[in-house]
Formats: C-alpha cells, structure tokens, sequence
C-alpha cells in the first residue's frame, strides 16, 4: 500500500492581475499628464527642434497606445 496525495491545483484568476495592471496605468497617465505640462511652451525663447522631435516621438508612441486601447476594447475607427 502506498500513499499518494492528490493535489488540487486552483486555476490563477486574471482579474487581480488586471486590477493591477489597470491602476499602474493609471498612474503612468496621471505621471504622463504632469510631465506634459511641464515641457516647454511654444513661446518659450529657448524652444528647439529637439523639443519639437521630442513631442513628435511622444505623439507616435501615445497613438500606438491609443490604437492598442482601441483594438482591444473593440473600437473601430
């Protein structure tokens, strides 16, 4: 006679992971909205290209986040 011991293994729910996930990216946009608004403005006298690149970057990768939040939320545009 020997002993085995059956183990029941729980399935891992996703929804705290996603709970998770869903407040870091919050907090990534409330980080995002602050350092906007600290960048330099257009009719500031030390205003350069690099500044106008920089922006240009931010605006391609925030519409691939927003094309993302679109697919997976169904949105069609």
């Amino acid at each position: 006679m020997h002993n085995t011991q059956s183990l029941h293994v729980r399935p891992i729910e996703p929804g705290p992971a996603y709970e998770h996930g869903h407040l870091i990216a919050r907090d990534l946009l409330q980080h995002i909205e602050l350092q906007l608004d600290r960048m330099v403005r257009p009719d500031n006298k030390d205003l350069r290209w690099m500044h106008v690149r920089a922006i240009n970057l931010i605006n391609a990768q925030l519409s691939e986040v927003a094309a993302l939040l679109d697919e997976t939320n169904g949105v069609r545009n």
